[in-house]
C-alpha cells in the first residue's frame, strides 16, 4: 500500500531539527499530565435533573429525554496574558472548542436550574471562585483558561476536573492552565490554529473524564458505579491499564478485527497520570487522546465511545473524525513485537523513509516516539502536508502539485522525476473518485497529465522518469479519497456532500475561525 522510501540525508537532518518545534506535546514538550499528578476532586452538592424545562426544549434533540451539555467558558483569569493571546483564545479558540462540545455531547444528568457555588467556597482549582458562580450560570459545565509563560520548563497545558457533582459525580468544575510559550497565536496560520484546537479538545477531554482519576466514577447503563471496567493486563513491555467498557471494546475490536482484546490499552510509560489517561501510543498514534500531538490527528470515535461509556454523556458520532491506523489488520497488529510488527503490517513501516501517513493528508518519516514502543510509522511533518501552502518550498517536481487548505490534494508516494532514480518521496496530487465497488475508478492529476489507478501498483507519467504508486481504488476512496467535514464542522455549520457550508460569522474548512 504504501512504498519505503529513502530521502536525502541533508533534508533528514534539517527536518528533525525543525521537528522538535513542530510538536507540543512531543519529544521535548509534555501536557502536565506527564510529569504532575493531580489533586482528586472534591464534590459539589448541585441539583440535577432528567427533566427538561419549557425553555430548554428548543436545544433537545429529537427522540431523546436528554439534551447538548451547555458549557461555560470562564476567560477574565487570561487577564494576565497580552491582550492579543487573550483575544485569540476568548473569541476564537476557546469558543471553536466549546462549540464542538456543546455540538458533541448531551448530558444525562444535566443541573437543574443554575450552577451555584456556595460562598464558603473561596477558591476553585487555585484559583479565587468567580463572582459570577456565586449567583449562578446556566451551565452542566464550567472551565476557567489561565494561562502563563515558563520559558524554561516544556509543559504545554495543565488541565482537570476539581469539582463533580456529588450525586451523578460528573466533572462540574474544571480548569485549564496553558503555557503561552508553547500554545503560541498563531496569527493568520490556520495549521496551526487547527493544532491548537486539537490540543484544547485534549486538554478539555480530560477534564470531561478521560483521565485516570475519574474512570473509578463512571456510571453503567442503570446509573450505577461501574465495577469491573478497570484492568491490569500484561504486555511485552510491563503492565498496563485496560479499560473494558461495552461501547468502546466493541469499536475497538470491530475495527481492529480482533475479537480477543480485553478493551482499550492505556499508555504504559511515563507517569502515573500519563500512562493512565492516554490511549496507548503503540496502538493509536493517530489518535488526539494518545500522548503526544502531531499534526493531521484525529479525534476519533474511540474516544467519544469512552466519554459515552463513562454513563454522563450521549455523543453524536457524527463529529468524530475518520480514523483508519490498523483497521482491519488483526490481533497481531496489537500485540506482537514492533520488531516483527514493523514489517509484518501495512501501517507500520520500516528504515528511514519518506512516504504518505496513513491518514493520507501528507507525508513524513519512517520513525518511532518516545511512548511507541518501537514500533515505527510515518510521523507527519508539517512541511509535507498537502494543506500546507508553504510545503510547495520542500516539494519534488512542485510543478505538478496542489498545496493548500482547500487544494482538495491527497498524499500518494512514488519515485517520479525528470530523471531516473531510486529515490521514493511523497506527492500532493489532486484527485477524482468515480464509480462503485469493483468498478471505482482513480484519477490522480500529475500536472497536466491525468494517471488512471484501476488497481494497486505502480504506474507512470507521460514525459517523466519513475512512477507514483497506485493505492488500491476502492479503498483509497472509500477511506483517506472520500470527502469529510473535519469534526462536523465544529457544530456551526452543515456538512454537504463532504464539504462544511457555515454559519453565518464562521469560515474556513471547518468553520473553525469566526468571521
Amino acid at each position: 500500500m504504501r512504498s519505503p522510501i529513502f530521502y536525502s540525508l541533508f533534508t533528514t537532518l534539517v527536518l528533525l531539527s525543525a521537528y522538535s518545534l513542530e510538536h507540543h506535546h512531543e519529544d521535548g514538550t509534555t501536557c502536565t499530565h506527564d510529569h504532575i499528578d493531580h489533586p482528586e476532586p472534591e464534590f459539589l452538592d448541585i441539583e440535577e435533573s432528567f427533566q427538561i424545562t419549557e425553555e430548554e426544549k428548543g436545544r433537545n434533540l429529537a427522540g431523546t429525554t436528554y439534551y447538548n451539555i451547555r458549557m461555560y467558558a470562564y476567560y477574565d483569569t487570561l487577564n494576565s496574558a497580552p491582550s492579543d493571546y487573550k483575544t485569540y483564545f476568548q473569541k476564537q479558540l476557546g469558543p471553536a472548542v466549546i462549540s464542538y462540545f456543546q455540538g458533541a455531547l448531551k448530558v444525562k444528568y444535566p443541573v437543574n436550574g443554575s450552577l451555584t457555588v456556595p460562598s464558603s467556597q473561596k477558591t476553585l482549582c487555585s484559583i479565587p471562585t468567580p463572582a459570577i458562580l456565586r449567583t449562578g450560570v446556566k451551565a452542566d459545565y464550567f472551565i476557567m483558561f489561565d494561562s502563563t509563560e515558563d520559558t524554561k520548563s516544556n509543559w504545554v497545558a495543565e488541565s482537570y476536573a476539581c469539582f463533580l457533582a456529588t450525586g451523578s459525580k460528573r466533572p462540574l468544575i474544571a480548569k485549564s492552565l496553558l503555557n503561552r510559550n508553547l500554545l503560541k497565536n498563531p496569527g493568520n496560520d490556520i495549521l496551526l490554529h487547527e493544532k491548537n484546537i486539537y490540543l484544547m479538545l485534549h486538554e478539555m477531554t480530560h477534564t470531561l473524564g478521560f483521565s485516570s482519576s475519574l474512570y473509578k466514577y463512571f456510571l453503567d447503563a442503570n446509573g450505577k458505579v461501574r465495577t469491573g471496567h478497570i484492568l491490569t493486563k500484561s504486555t511485552l513491555l510491563g503492565n498496563a491499564t485496560v479499560l473494558n467498557l461495552p461501547t468502546l471494546t466493541s469499536k475497538i475490536r470491530t475495527f481492529f478485527g480482533c475479537s480477543t482484546i480485553a478493551g482499550a490499552y492505556m499508555e504504559n510509560t511515563g507517569s502515573s497520570a500519563t500512562a493512565g489517561s492516554h490511549l496507548e501510543r503503540r496502538m493509536f498514534p493517530y489518535e488526539a487522546m494518545s500522548s503526544g500531538l502531531i499534526y493531521q490527528q484525529s479525534f476519533s470515535a474511540f474516544t467519544l465511545a469512552l466519554l459515552e461509556d463513562s454513563g454522563w454523556y450521549v455523543p453524536n458520532y457524527a463529529y468524530a473524525d475518520p480514523y483508519w491506523f490498523g483497521q482491519g489488520q488483526g490481533c497481531g497488529f496489537l500485540t506482537e513485537a514492533c520488531a516483527t510488527a514493523n514489517t509484518k503490517y501495512d501501517d507500520f513501516c520500516t528504515g528511514s523513509p519518506r512516504g504518505c501517513t496513513v491518514q493520507g493528508r501528507g507525508g513524513g518519516f519512517c520513525q518511532n516516539d518516545t511512548r511507541s514502543d518501537g514500533c515505527r510509522f510515518f510521523r507527519p511533518s508539517i512541511s509535507y502536508d498537502c494543506e500546507n501552502p508553504d510545503a510547495v518550498g520542500f516539494a519534488r517536481l512542485p510543478e505538478l502539485q496542489s498545496f493548500g487548505r482547500d487544494a482538495g490534494s491527497k498524499c500518494f508516494s512514488g519515485n517520479l522525476h525528470t530523471f531516473t532514480t531510486s529515490i521514493q518521496t511523497s506527492f500532493c496530487f489532486k484527485y477524482k473518485c468515480s464509480g462503485s465497488g469493483s468498478t471505482t475508478k482513480l484519477e490522480v492529476n500529475v500536472g497536466t497529465n491525468t494517471v488512471i489507478c484501476s488497481k494497486a501498483g505502480n504506474v507512470g507519467v507521460s514525459g517523466y522518469k519513475g512512477t507514483i504508486t497506485c493505492p488500491d481504488p476502492l479503498s483509497f476512496c472509500s477511506t483517506v479519497g472520500k470527502p469529510t467535514c473535519p469534526r462536523n464542522c465544529m457544530g456551526r455549520g452543515s456538512c454537504v456532500s463532504g464539504k462544511c457550508v457555515c454559519k453565518t460569522g464562521f469560515k474556513g474548512k471547518d468553520c473553525g475561525l469566526a468571521a
